[in-house]
């Protein structure tokens, strides 16, 4: 059982290795609420290792979403995860992934929290209230039912874009619709469907508008900043336009009507929102976030390309080195596809994320697409340490305007 893991794991006190072969969601919430809830008093940093995937030995052991399944887990308990991430305090309370190609495994490396105590309900080896519900990993469940403080350390880690936050915005008021819509059916008594009763006895709707409140002081505080990239920019830009020709529509038949104060009201309610078009058009875009396992990323189609041109050159009599080099595409292209799906930020766009990918090979040197690489990009510049690389294709870094006159109230300015 998960308990008995976790207890292996609250006993390590030197770094070690744990297998999670035959683990699913379930299990990899109840381990890591067992084992990773309070901090490990120990007085060294150990790095705890789970292996979470192989090669075509041993993968049938586990499922191919297990290492997003365990990290969302570790996520959770407000472990964050960090590339850069070794064998010190500083990174306590951390993890990261690596596929060993000498190994042919893949780790989650967990770097835990030291010098805590246990916390009530849990004994020394991590044996937890078996009752509580069981954690959420899906990054839409997190924000979903994460409260207060929690909440707002979920979005400002990991909605780090305008464009992210204000998609979480949408989701919730689709949900406070839906919400809405099946207390309409209750109260004329209707029967609720299984999804729709699920659904109710869920997260509430005002819970979700306090939430939406939150994200509105967030993304004001975004646009207050200049943070807004240059796709952001122009979408934002365009909004207050329709804005301001609904504005004027209304002032035309406010005239027409003979209403003197709402033509007044309305006026200066256009004269807000020209100083804030005028202030955010002034603002320089914001560059999108660096891209997690850059160079990792980069390097990994450089072999890809390698291989490519081993091909083409060869034209079908290869060496006995070069049928072995071809012979570890397979293991290549499948480390790629799980380090870019790692690189993909929660709510991200496919457009946003294809533009991240690509001006990261760009910051490589003009890497080329290869086969079964993913998409790639010319020349460009930008890069970040760690492993990230900045994506700054056509887009500078963001200079602050908060204290510009027309900034302030902007996101509101769209109603």
């Amino acid at each position: 059982m998960a308990s008995g893991l976790a207890g292996k794991v609250r006993r390590a006190t030197e770094s070690d290795e744990f297998d999670l072969g035959g683990y699913d969601q379930a299990k990899c919430a109840d381990l890591v609420k067992a084992a990773f809830s309070d901090s490990f008093p120990l007085k060294e940093m150990i790095r705890l290792s789970f292996t979470v995937g192989g090669g075509k030995l041993v993968r049938q052991k586990y499922s191919d979403d297990l290492p997003k399944i365990f990290m969302g887990a570790l996520t959770t308990r407000g472990y964050s995860e960090d590339s850069g991430a070794t064998i010190e305090a500083g990174s306590a309370g951390k993890f990261k992934y690596h596929h060993d190609t000498n190994k042919n495994l893949k780790f989650v490396h967990v770097f835990p929290k030291l010098g805590g105590g246990e916390a009530s309900g849990q004994d020394a080896y991590g044996e937890g209230d078996e009752e509580e519900q069981e954690e959420s990993s899906t990054p839409e469940d997190l924000l979903f039912r994460s409260e207060g403080k929690e909440f707002l350390r979920l979005v400002q880690t990991h909605l780090t874009t305008y464009a992210q936050k204000k998609k979480l915005m949408e989701l919730f008021k689709q949900r406070i619709s839906s919400l809405e819509a099946i207390e309409q059916k209750m109260s004329k008594l209707e029967r609720l469907e299984a999804a729709e009763e699920a659904l109710f006895n869920d997260v509430g709707a005002e819970e979700l508008k306090e939430k939406n409140k939150l994200l509105s002081a967030e993304l004001q505080g975004m646009v207050d900043a200049g943070q807004l990239t240059f796709e952001e920019k122009t979408d934002f830009l365009e909004q207050l336009d329709s804005k301001r020709a609904l504005i004027d529509a209304e002032i035309t038949k406010a005239e027409a009507d003979g209403k003197a104060k709402k033509v007044q009201a309305l006026t200066q309610q256009r004269e807000s929102l020209e100083k804030t078009r005028a202030a955010i058009k002034e603002a320089e875009p914001a560059s999108l976030p660096p891209l997690k396992n850059g160079a990792k990323i980069r390097e990994l189609h450089a072999k890809l390309a390698t291989l490519a041109r081993i091909e083409k050159a060869s034209k079908g009599n290869y060496t006995m080195e070069e049928l072995k080099k071809l012979g570890e595409r397979p293991e290549i292209e499948e480390a790629l596809a799980e380090l870019e799906g790692m690189a993909r930020n929660w709510l991200e766009s496919d457009e946003v994320f294809k533009r991240r990918l690509e001006a990261n090979l760009r910051a490589g040197g003009g890497i080329k697409k290869s086969g079964g690489g993913s998409s790639s990009g010319g020349g460009g510049r930008g890069s970040g340490g760690g492993g990230y690389t900045a994506v700054v294709g056509g887009a500078r870094a963001s200079k602050a305007k908060a204290g510009g006159p027309g900034m302030r109230n902007a996101f509101s300015a769209l109603g």
